[in-house]
């Protein structure tokens, strides 16, 4: 019989885990919102985070250098991928966007594995985030709660940025007619570079605070990005709050299977795709072809 107690921690481990998903999915559908591109590398981008994370702390014994640090390294990556191998493909049969990017994965997860290994790795939660806290009903640790707390951040402020900032306002102009915003005089390969560099940058993020919680090994990045796919499906490709919805749902989905059927965890995930994909194909959010 489930307690509501469990009910209570599998629910703030589902948000949890839900938030921090958003920062790997939100970039994922930004990046095909904007540019088509259908990016197979953004799990090891993510994979990168967590080993850069796991190197800089090892070596600095400082967890928030690491944490600053890490995204822009990984942003960099990014945006040496977008210039030199995707641009150009722009305009192309969308299938070398997926061959592409799925060699720079696999290429990608095999120098993670001559640089470190392939053992599991740690990141070392800081001091001041080790321990619990006591919320009344439950105990919760610290650091999942950091975590809850900075995704939550983050997500709103991307939410603001994409809404109200001229910037978001260039990004959503770019992705409904990037020939009449080029013709404006905006250089909207420079748009493009920015989303994907954006994206990369949040993945790297991930990598970090997830490396912490999560074991940092060189198959993650496979892992991770068949979920963030599900959830993309599920919330509409390119829709940023499909992304959000979509994880919150595929988080709390993580967190109540053990509960009432742990051999069947993931498999949910997929029939909920399956049944999206069955009555609203363009997911949640997403807009129907042609609209």
């Amino acid at each position: 019989m489930v307690t509501t107690t469990a009910l209570a921690k599998a629910t703030l481990l589902g948000v949890e885990m839900g938030m921090t998903l958003i920062l790997i999915t939100v970039g994922l559908t930004l990046i095909f919102g904007m540019m088509d591109v259908i990016n197979f590398a953004h799990g090891s981008l993510y994979m990168l985070g967590a080993y850069f994370g796991f190197a800089l702390t090892a070596q600095s014994g400082n967890f928030w250098l690491a944490l600053l640090v890490v995204p822009l390294a990984v942003a960099v990556v990014g945006a040496l991928i977008e210039i030199f191998a995707l641009r150009p493909l722009y305009g192309r049969n969308p299938l070398y966007h997926i061959l592409l990017t799925f060699g720079l994965a696999i290429i990608i997860q095999g120098l993670v594995t001559d640089i470190w290994g392939g053992q599991v790795r740690n990141i070392s939660t800081p001091d001041a985030l080790s321990g619990a806290i006591d919320l009344g009903l439950i105990s919760y640790p610290t650091y999942r709660v950091f975590l809850l707390v900075v995704s939550t951040l983050i997500v709103v402020a991307l939410w603001l940025a994409i809404t109200r900032s001229n910037f978001g306002v260039l990004m959503r102009a770019s992705a409904h007619d990037s020939e009449m915003v080029d013709a404006l005089g905006v250089d909207v390969a420079k748009v493009f570079t920015a989303v994907f560099v954006l994206g990369s940058a949040l993945a790297g993020l991930a990598g970090v605070l997830l490396g912490t919680a999560r074991a940092v090994d060189p198959s993650m990045g496979a892992a991770v990005i068949i979920q963030a796919f599900a959830i993309v499906v599920i919330g509409g490709l390119g829709s940023f709050r499909g992304a959000v919805v979509g994880a919150l749902v595929v988080g709390l989905l993580n967190a109540y299977g053990p509960m009432v059927a742990p051999s069947l965890t993931d498999t949910l995930i997929f029939v909920l795709m399956a049944v999206v994909l069955l009555l609203k194909p363009s997911g949640l959010f997403g807009q129907p072809e042609g609209v």
